[in-house]
């Protein structure tokens, strides 16, 4: 995008609010911070000053904090009266930041460690099926299997990440009780790209979206599904719209396929005693609108007893795991987690469940600091549960 485009597109969305402030309650960085500097109705406001300054000079230094203390989660977009697209925007002002070298040193870390080694770990990309070794028996179709109907993308955080490794050896398990055919990428899966856009280098999005897409192609496979909302989010909603074409495989997140798989009787739980709630990743229920499917698993398990936090669905609040918010801003990050997981607890629960390992990561870890007995699982750990013996 040239400089006069992205102003011009500014200048038309920051033109747009009317100030009426309906943003500000839903934001979870507003109601942590309290000043109107944070909500996103001030940062819209910084906004067309920018505008008005056609780019000269630089942003300021608390400008620029304001921009990047944000997760990404959309409840701004959603609550938005005059409909403005809030996420594009601030998407736009993080590659402003990038331009003019305001953005957190973790933003340019992140991106450089992507276009070296394809993932957001210190580790090489061909080391992207270690977690499969906690499996009693690799199958030998794990990897790149030709023909396979189904194609698991695992992605980065369960990768690499030792607790979110328990994810794709819980869904690989699933699959199997099931009879599904399946493989993975193996070291050819790389990162969705999606942090990019967090981190304002979604120009480089693109190159992600080819590499992935043609490997699956070259599989034969019909369908793609991730456990990742965010890897969801960008493979449905970004990957067609950045390649300019269908991608010609079916995309689900695995809460839909595990409750395809329930409803087709190929699963059939056991009785489970326990009062379990569940938290909607932004990536996929408000962003991506996929609120059901998780909630028909839980539901589908004997002997649960299920109880919503105040806020969910589409309304649900942020973990704070998201928008690279950790890299800028790790206490304020953490502070939100906790504010969420004590809204868990309020609903006596002893469990809470997910469908994103980042979700499931932030909240364990805020779980631990307020010192509350609650165990944190994803939807698919738990379906396994009520499947074993």
């Amino acid at each position: 995008m040239s400089a006069d485009s992205f102003y011009k597109d500014l200048a038309a969305e920051s033109l747009i609010c009317g100030r009426c402030g309906n943003c500000r309650s839903d934001c979870p960085v507003y109601r942590e911070i309290g000043w109107e500097s944070a909500a996103p109705r001030a940062k819209i406001s910084l906004a067309r000053e920018l505008f008005a300054r056609q780019g000269s000079g630089s942003i300021s230094e608390d400008y620029a904090r304001r921009i990047t203390q944000c997760t990404m989660c959309g409840a701004c977009t959603r609550a938005c009266a005059a409909r403005i697209d809030l996420q594009a925007l601030w998407q736009d002002l993080r590659t402003t930041l990038v331009a003019q070298g305001k953005a957190p040193a973790a933003y340019t870390a992140l991106a450089e460690n992507l276009k070296s080694k394809k993932n957001i770990s210190n580790f090489a990309n061909a080391t992207r099926l270690d977690w499969a070794e906690e499996l009693e028996e690799v199958p030998e179709y794990l990897d790149q299997e030709p023909g396979a109907d189904i194609v698991y993308f695992v992605g980065c955080v369960s990768s690499f990440f030792p607790r979110a490794a328990q994810i794709p050896v819980a869904m690989v398990q699933l699959l199997e009780k099931a009879k599904v055919g399946f493989t993975t990428l193996g070291a050819e899966e790389w990162c969705c790209g999606f942090p990019l856009l967090a981190a304002g280098q979604a120009a480089d999005l693109a190159e992600y979206a080819r590499h992935n897409v043609d490997r699956v192609r070259q599989l034969g496979s019909t369908t793609l599904v991730t456990g990742c909302a965010s890897c969801y989010h960008v493979w449905s909603h970004m990957y067609p719209e950045l390649l300019g074409e269908s991608l010609g495989f079916r995309v689900v997140h695995a809460t839909e396929l595990l409750a395809e798989l329930l409803a087709q009787g190929k699963l059939v739980p056991r009785e489970l005693t326990a009062t379990v709630t569940y938290h909607d990743p932004c990536d996929l229920g408000r962003n991506s609108g996929i609120t059901a499917a998780p909630r028909n698993i839980i539901a589908g398990i004997p002997g649960l007893n299920f109880r919503e936090m105040d806020t969910c669905g589409e309304e649900s609040t942020c973990c704070g795991g998201g928008g690279n918010l950790q890299g800028a801003d790790q206490n304020l990050a953490d502070a939100i987690a906790r504010k969420r997981i004590r809204e868990a607890a309020a609903t006596q629960a002893s469990i809470v469940v997910s469908a994103c390992q980042q979700c499931e990561q932030m909240l364990e870890k805020a779980a631990r600091a307020e010192k509350l007995p609650l165990k944190v699982m994803n939807v698919a750990e738990l379906l396994l549960m009520a499947l074993e013996e």
